[in-house]
């Protein structure tokens, strides 16, 4: 059996601003926040680590994706991970992305991968998954941006 070989992460512009938390380049992104917030003392759910998730989310999507969404090269690349194929335009990269369940968060953590993230049957079916794992995208980070409003579904 092969193996392949561990991607690294790269830093999250968002931790740079703790100059003295520790990255793990094989940590997802959501792990190291986790440990911030413990180092940092936010406690899950409170004000402050909503805020700074909110943040960290923002900045991973950023540094992965990029915020010019008009560029068709960026949707072909998010269907790409996803393995949506034959999409010659945003209009139907924006059809196909709206019939795809997949976590957010699982998105961002799979990017470097050399496997997309899961996918899921109904929105029922992510939700419960969603919800049980704590991998919930905030909404406020996508309220500005066309392909998260696209990809983002309604859990609740």
């Amino acid at each position: 059996m092969v193996s392949l070989p561990i991607k690294k992460r790269k830093k999250n512009h968002f931790f740079a601003q703790y100059p003295d938390f520790i990255h793990n380049p094989l940590a997802s992104f959501s792990d190291d926040f986790k440990r911030l917030a413990l180092e940092r003392n936010w406690s899950y759910g409170s004000k402050t680590w909503k805020q700074k998730w909110v943040l960290c989310t923002k900045a991973e999507y950023q540094d992965l994706i990029g915020t010019d969404l008009t560029n068709f090269e960026k949707w072909q690349t998010i269907c790409f991970k996803l393995d949506i194929r034959g999409v010659y335009s945003i209009r139907q990269a924006k059809k196909a992305l709206s019939q795809v369940h997949i976590n957010l968060i699982d998105l961002l953590e799979t990017w470097d991968a050399y496997r997309g993230p899961k996918k899921f049957s109904s929105t029922r079916e992510l939700a419960h998954y969603s919800v049980s794992t704590s991998k919930i995208y905030p909404r406020e980070a996508a309220k500005v941006d066309p392909a998260l409003r696209v990809l983002l579904k309604h859990l609740m």
